[in-house]
């Protein structure tokens, strides 16, 4: 990948960083987290710690990409290393050896650094305080994170927050106060293509595009927010715009946005799905390419009837999609009420009830709540 680390300060750079002009004291890392793992920090001033993130070697195995993924879709944060080697096909041992051979560093400190280099972002980006940014980033707490974040950066929070430019906050919606963050990409990224095919699939109600952006509703826990994005406009990155009852699960959500924008995934960029479960709903209603608009439809019913209701309607969203846990304890006759025949409701509640069964935490996105 280009990455570099200066051995004799302790520094690891992006490739051709001009702050590190001695190249003979540099040697090369397999992935930015590899460097980390030897005990390098990032440069202060090419800052490769913004460059898009998973990071991993162009030679690991699918399953090792696989499994870096998921890391990055916040798995290890509800989760266990063997759990997450049994997702991907080995035992915890086995992983280990192939992530410190294609990453250099083992799948807890990937999901270490996941949390502290999140964690940077919020500092950069927001006002948020210290105990918010620790919660949103995964963090157990501030103390955590403190701890974390000084490994990585070699510098504590406060002071990393003291060392942001200008050009680094982005500045909270006016009206009311909504979270914006930058979602690198590797260029290019034609994004009004992206929102065209999007436009096509989205759920009446519960997602839409309108104005050049991509709209939403989440839920957390029991309440309901809102996902705004859009073109940033630098040809390096998407905004988002987060409306949240609290911050806690924003990690999740750019996750999400991330897949669905496929900002990981150069040069396909073939969009991908916000929510498994609720993809597999629409897969369930009949969702190929002749039934499609009957099966947004029959969605856009399961969500009035079944899903939680925004306090009033906004940019014609109405509703989130229910999670797994309300459709596993809906009767499947209720399901068929909102026009799905009964053989598809019965099989919509037995996958609510499976997602539900598997799922240690809230999150819909990789697993279900």
């Amino acid at each position: 990948m280009g990455v570099t680390g200066v051995v004799t300060t302790g520094i690891y750079c992006r490739a051709g960083c001009p702050g590190r002009p001695h190249a003979q004291h540099r040697r090369p890392f397999a992935t930015p987290v590899a460097a980390e793992a030897a005990g390098f920090r990032p440069c202060l001033r090419c800052r490769p710690d913004r460059a898009v993130w998973p990071h991993t070697a162009e030679d690991a195995p699918v399953e090792v990409r696989e499994a870096v993924q998921l890391i990055a879709d916040g798995h290890l944060d509800r989760r266990s290393e063997a759990d997450l080697a049994q997702r991907v096909g080995y035992s915890a041992r086995q992983l280990r050896r192939l992530f410190l051979a294609h990453i250099g560093a083992t799948p807890d400190f990937v999901a270490r650094s996941r949390r502290a280099h999140f964690a940077r972002r919020l500092l950069d980006e927001t006002d948020l305080t210290m105990a918010q940014v620790a919660s949103a980033a995964g963090f157990g707490s501030t103390r955590q994170m403190r701890r974390v974040v000084e490994a990585v950066f070699k510098f504590p929070p406060e002071a990393l927050r003291a060392r942001r430019s200008r050009t680094d906050r982005l500045a909270t919606d006016a009206i009311d106060g909504g979270l914006r963050l930058r979602l690198p990409y590797v260029p290019p990224l034609d994004f009004h293509a992206t929102l065209d095919r999007l436009a096509g699939r989205c759920i009446p109600g519960v997602e839409s595009v309108s104005d050049e952006r991509y709209r939403r509703t989440i839920l957390d826990h029991d309440a309901v927010g809102v996902i705004e994005v859009r073109d940033h406009g630098d040809g390096r990155h998407l905004e988002m715009t987060a409306h949240l009852p609290t911050w806690r699960l924003i990690s999740e959500e750019v996750a999400a946005c991330r897949r669905l924008f496929a900002l990981d995934a150069p040069p396909e960029r073939a969009p991908g799905v916000w929510d498994v479960f609720e993809a597999a709903v629409l897969e369930l209603l009949g969702g190929g390419k002749r039934q499609w608009s009957g099966a947004q439809a029959a969605a856009a019913r399961l969500a009035g009837r079944f899903g939680v209701a925004l306090p009033e309607p906004v940019c014609g969203l109405t509703h989130a999609f229910p999670s797994p846990l309300r459709l596993a304890r809906a009767d499947p006759a209720e399901v068929a009420g909102c026009r799905v025949s009964r053989r598809a409701a019965r099989s919509i509640v037995a996958l609510a009830q499976a997602f539900s069964e598997n799922a240690p935490h809230r999150t819909t996105r990789a697993v279900a709540r």
